[in-house]
């Protein structure tokens, strides 16, 4: 009796215990309608998913709907069961188990994404890869968060092996909510995995190509997973032209995939292929947030449109116009890597495990990025209110804010009365280091605070000079930081005092002697004990205290005027002035433009905003305009730097203008050196030599061809290997017409300029 009273326990067991696992669901059409549920069988025969609006719990004979599995397929050593439920009721929750022959699983539900435009919740992020730890807190804020879709954006594992996908399965399972409800993934596919096939296979992608796009809501946002690993061009790019062209109607639309653009980790390879199919694509048809992954780093960008003329960095210039913002770079998981490679289109970059949550309404699209590290403490949303922030979630609070906003209409922050500026060193002339004699030094590669030993510089004061702030006269200051990149490891204990020079529009710095420490400061100075610093690190470690006090005497005094210059002064404190090695030492201009401090001042105003070319003439033909000059053209604001016209933002005209699309920067005149012996032929009509006396040896000059626009149509590299050589360049141009060649040295000043004819 004893053992038939075992057996019936062994038989009871069995019927509630199904024979599978690693549940995900996942995305092929309509999340209102349709939904992927996908398992892996173990054992047993005819699974079948019986599902309904009511919570039947295991009880499957209840439930009014079943479904087989529609594809199966043997991968990664798992057998992948994909039943996909169609003709579902919109904003419903549905509850549902898998039956087969050896028993019943556990109950789970789901709930489809609303058909109107009812607000949504997006997680977006990738790269899990190898580290567990990290992987597995993400997983578990998902179910905390509990969003409409998780977008993933690539390299689930490290190795793309049966057993790395097994493992990852079983921590997706954190993702389920400890009520059972559970949450689509999309998924798009990394170079780690090793061919399409993972994400086909594995997630029942909508195309075996794995480039597909999902609509959520009525017609509220369109999301585009597209494929970095295969080709670009072609077919892909084509689809992707196609079908932004055939959904105009919809509100928003958002990108996800693997390799960025423009890596904010220096080693990592530029996206040249996304950045000529897609860059432009996106801007023009109002893609205006992509989710980037790969490089291990954390990064937001201003709205950014793609352009090689004067001012762009790695082609793209800031357009809070127009512009798309861009976010990642991965950190699910994967091992992290230094935000070594800012852009002067940068918001905020930092390194440490996170992903995005993303929520979208009709007027406007909210980013925030959630550090994951302490997902055991944090809370659980609402079911019923996901957008309620829970207890305890960590949400990246960096210099420009912890939400990026993107309106309808216009882009971040679009409302007058606050606003922002961030600026940056765009000369080796703006950062200097006076040694204790009081000469100054002016083209070094670093910035050491304070202690120097080249050249018996000694303790020194930095100076740190902004150009063209358009902060507003009178502006409340909420908020102003110095951003430095760290240039060497240091951890040893500072002590640094940070004041402003008290002058409406600071001039520039000069090779007299104690040129910065002789400029009377304003009362307010700031004392920073800075942590330990990380080479290549541009985060908090290397933020300094707020400076807003200071920031604010200088807007509030008579004389100042939105445009004006400021300049910051750096001396050691304390034990700074008395141990050598109490001190950080910062990458300067000299060392990486993208590197160089960055000035972050946030505001608001009581008035409408000051119109930023008041007061400033029209660029003039025939002027011979020199570095810091300032001209409106064509509604814009433009200031001369060494390497062209840059542009400051839209006059007052053009400031809610949202039909704008290209800028045209300012004319470039010639700039004469008698040194140059001769450029020819001219007219040219592919070749031009250039034969010049000012060549030294073994420098470096960059040959850039302008239209009378200012668009870059060529732009080369050249090393002089002798003095008074001549240098060809192939210029490939075809359109004929009259063209500006410009020459800069290695430190970027323009040396020679000549207009061109091209027959």
């Amino acid at each position: 009796m004893k053992r038939i009273l075992t057996l019936l326990v062994v038989l009871i067991g069995l019927q509630v215990t199904a024979s599978n696992d690693k549940y995900r669901l996942t995305l092929r059409g309509n999340p209102a309608t349709s939904i992927v549920i996908a398992w892996n069988q173990i054992s047993g025969s005819n699974p079948t998913v019986y599902y309904g609006t009511t919570d039947y719990g295991t009880n499957y004979n209840s439930y009014p709907n079943a479904k087989s599995p529609d594809r199966t397929v043997s991968y990664k050593s798992m057998n992948n069961n994909f039943a996909r439920l169609t003709g579902l009721q919109p904003n419903t929750a549905y509850y549902f188990v898998i039956r087969d022959s050896q028993g019943t699983s556990e109950r789970f539900w789901f709930k489809t994404a609303p058909a109107d435009k009812s607000r949504l919740s997006f997680i977006a992020g990738g790269d899990s890869r190898n580290n567990r730890t990290p992987r597995q807190n993400a997983n578990r804020l998902v179910a905390k968060l509990k969003p409409h879709a998780v977008l993933f954006g690539g390299d689930m594992t490290d190795s793309d092996t049966s057993n790395q996908w097994r493992t990852w399965f079983n921590d997706w399972q954190l993702t389920i909510a400890s009520d059972g409800r559970m949450f689509p993934i999309i998924a798009a596919r990394g170079n780690h995995e090793d061919s399409n096939n993972s994400i086909y296979h594995l997630f029942d992608a909508p195309s075996s190509s794995v480039y597909y796009a999902i609509t959520f809501g009525d017609n509220l946002v369109r999301t585009y997973t597209l494929n970095t690993e295969i080709s670009i061009s072609g077919n892909q790019t084509s689809w992707l032209q196609n079908d932004l062209n055939s959904n105009t109607s919809v509100v928003w639309k958002m990108a996800q995939y693997h390799k960025p653009m423009r890596p904010h980790v220096s080693y990592k390879s530029e996206g040249n292929s996304q950045y000529n199919n897609w860059a432009r694509l996106f801007y023009n048809k109002g893609v205006k947030l992509v989710i980037e992954c790969d490089a291990h780093t954390v990064k937001t960008t201003w709205p950014v449109r793609p352009s090689t003329g004067s001012g762009s960095d790695e082609g793209f210039v800031r357009d809070d116009q127009n512009g798309t913002v861009y976010a990642g770079e991965g950190c699910w998981g994967a091992p992290l890597r230094s935000n070594n490679d800012n852009k002067s289109w940068t918001r905020n970059s930092s390194r440490f495990n996170q992903f995005k949550w993303i929520f979208v309404d009709k007027d406007k699209i909210e980013t925030r990025t959630v550090k994951v590290d302490n997902a055991s403490q944090v809370g659980s949303v609402s079911n019923n209110n996901v957008f309620q922030i829970p207890s305890n979630l960590d949400i990246w609070s960096p210099s420009n804010g912890s939400v990026v906003i993107i309106n309808k209409g216009t882009t971040v922050d679009p409302d007058p009365d606050n606003g922002s500026v961030n600026v940056a060193i765009v000369s080796g002339d703006d950062d200097v280091e006076e040694a204790q004699d009081g000469s100054l030094y002016t083209n070094s590669s670093d910035l050491e605070l304070v202690y120097d030993s080249n050249a018996n510089a000694g303790n020194q004061i930095i100076g740190l000079r902004f150009r063209s702030l358009n902060l507003p006269k009178n502006a409340a200051i909420t908020s102003a930081y110095l951003q430095f990149t760290a240039d060497e490891s240091n951890s040893a204990n500072a002590a640094l005092e940070i004041s402003l020079h008290n002058s409406s529009n600071s001039s520039a710095f000069t090779t007299s002697a104690n040129n910065v420490s002789s400029r009377p400061v304003f009362s307010s100075k700031v004392l920073w004990n800075p942590n330990s610093w990380s080479s290549g690190q541009s985060s908090n470690a290397q933020r300094t205290p707020n400076l807003k006090n200071m920031v604010q005497s200088l807007v509030n005094k008579s004389n100042w005027v939105s445009g004006n210059n400021a300049s910051f002064i750096i001396r050691g404190k304390g034990v700074s002035l008395t141990n050598t090695s109490a001190k950080r030492v910062a990458d300067s201009y000299e060392g990486g433009a993208g590197k160089a401090a960055r000035l972050i001042v946030n505001y608001t105003t009581d008035d409408n905003p000051v119109d930023i070319c008041t007061g400033i003439s029209p660029w003039q033909s025939g002027i011979s305009y020199t570095a810091g000059d300032k001209v409106t053209y064509l509604g814009y604001l433009y200031e001369l730097i060494s390497s062209g016209w840059s542009n400051l933002g839209a006059c007052g005209t053009l400031r809610n203008n949202n039909d704008i699309s290209e800028i045209q920067y300012p004319p470039l005149e010639e700039v004469h050196n008698s040194l140059f012996s001769d450029i020819y032929p001219n007219p040219f009509a592919d070749k031009i030599s250039i034969t010049s006396s000012l060549f030294i040896a073994n420098k470096k000059y960059t040959i850039s061809i302008y239209t009378l626009t200012g668009k870059v149509v060529h732009k080369e590299d050249v090393s002089s290997k002798s003095n008074n050589m001549t240098i060809t360049v192939n210029t490939k141009i075809s359109q004929t017409g009259i063209y500006l060649l410009a020459i800069k040295d290695e430190n970027g000043n323009t040396v020679q300029t000549k207009r061109l004819l091209k027959q």
